[in-house]
């Protein structure tokens, strides 16, 4: 297994994770893991920003970084694939009963996108030579 293809893999695997996190929350299925981390202070928030950085630190690495502009100003490609998923998923809550939408859990999501996406740049602050902008 080639490094590209491994992180390819991780970052599916860590988006099904949260696909599987999200599909027992919806349907109101007790998980221990939400439970104890619901029993810490401000434990909802810590995962929140956790998970959806993490997500997008390995969605960005299996894109190379990619970088897209949006106007004048450049953006990770998988920092925006993260962060439209996490705002239509926090969206989404508010037609489950078992649920609630919170702004505060968004600006979780996107804070943790954010820093780990930063955490990116500054691991690989321009693209791969290989790989073409897409400006």
């Amino acid at each position: 297994m080639t490094s590209a293809t491994f992180r390819i893999f991780v970052a599916i695997a860590f988006f099904l994770f949260i696909c599987w996190i999200i599909f027992t929350a919806d349907t109101g299925q007790v998980n221990p893991y939400l439970r104890q981390v619901r029993s810490l202070p401000y434990g909802d928030k810590i995962a929140h920003f956790t998970l959806y950085g993490l997500l997008a630190f390995f969605v960005n690495l299996a894109l190379n970084n990619r970088r897209v502009k949006i106007g004048s100003l450049p953006f990770l490609l998988g920092a925006l694939m993260v962060g439209t998923f996490a705002v239509l998923e926090e969206f989404t809550q508010i037609a489950f009963a078992t649920r609630n939408f919170e702004l505060l859990d968004m600006a979780s999501d996107l804070l943790g996108i954010s820093l780990c996406s930063a955490l990116n740049r500054r691991l690989s602050p321009t693209p791969a030579p290989s790989e073409p902008e897409l400006y």
